[in-house]
């Protein structure tokens, strides 16, 4: 199976699990009026629409370059990327808002044992499905499905404060234990959204590969062949699965065109089994 396919297969599977989640914690929060377990719920509706955007975006950056896009689709997955993370953004702000305004009226919960059990349930499911995303992600080194599992990882935080919240107000009788979860739950959802920003942007921005791997590229350059005296205008980027190196490479003056041109061809082969047969390698040569 194809990156792409296994990438659009990933997003569907999380965007059927977040409807089922959705729906769930909806009528157990509308049942027992917790707001806690409403915003698990919205939470799991955002994650919903983020999913959904994966699926059309993924397919997108799977698209081959074309006349108007010469370097391909890679960055939509970043795109899909800073779209969700806006959704989430809002989400949050509207759940602070709710739960300063049930701080101010409070409202008596039912059936807080069963809002219990759904709580538990969606952190059992939403931990498989963040493993999943998460091997996927680095499988496939998408962004977009690593922003996916993080909105999954944040369910496992959410899910387990809005249940602590619920069984302090089954124990002690605390009505503000509810809407207090609701904000840390928005708190944690906030605090997640600038890592994603920050990811898609560092891609969206063309910022360069880890050090490490530039450090061998180079290394590898220095010892390609005796006639190579070095490098210079050395750069790389990452535009979703694809990774970019572009250089030019430095050769003895005496050294013929056939040579040089040799020499570039088993960089970039050299490159290209390190990094995958799709990474895009441009160097040319000077004679030094």
């Amino acid at each position: 199976m194809s990156d792409a396919r296994r990438k659009v297969r990933a997003a569907r599977a999380a965007a059927f699990t977040a409807a089922a989640l959705a729906l769930a914690k909806a009528v157990v929060g509308w049942r027992t009026h917790s707001l806690a377990v409403l915003a698990a719920a919205v939470d799991s509706l955002m994650d919903l629409f983020c999913s959904g955007l994966n699926a059309i975006y993924l397919r997108i950056a799977a698209e081959p370059p074309d006349d108007k896009h010469a370097f391909g689709h890679g960055k939509a997955e970043a795109l899909s990327a800073v779209i969700q993370a806006t959704v989430v953004a809002v989400g949050g702000v509207w759940l602070i808002g709710k739960s300063i305004e049930r701080l101010l009226a409070p409202r008596p919960l039912a059936d807080t044992p069963v809002a219990v059990g759904m709580m538990v349930l969606s952190s059992l499911v939403s931990a498989l499905l963040t493993w999943f995303l998460r091997r996927e992600a680095k499988a496939t080194h998408s962004v977009a499905l690593q922003a996916d599992a993080f909105h999954y990882g944040t369910d496992l935080a959410s899910n387990g404060v809005a249940a602590c919240g619920l069984l302090l107000y089954q124990t002690l009788g605390w009505h503000w234990a509810d809407p207090l979860a609701t904000v840390v739950i928005a708190v944690l959802i906030l605090r997640g959204v600038w890592g994603i920003y920050r990811d898609a942007a560092d891609e969206l921005l063309d910022r360069g590969l880890p050090r490490q791997v530039e450090d061998d590229v180079k290394a590898m350059i220095a010892n390609l062949a005796p006639e190579v005296r070095g490098y210079r205008a050395f750069r790389s980027r990452r535009a979703g699965k694809v990774p970019f190196f572009e250089f030019r490479l430095l050769v003895d003056r005496g050294t013929s065109f056939e040579r040089s041109h040799e020499i570039a061809e088993e960089a970039i082969q050299r490159i290209r089994e390190k990094h995958g047969p799709d990474t895009q390698v441009m160097v040319d040569t000077d004679p030094v």
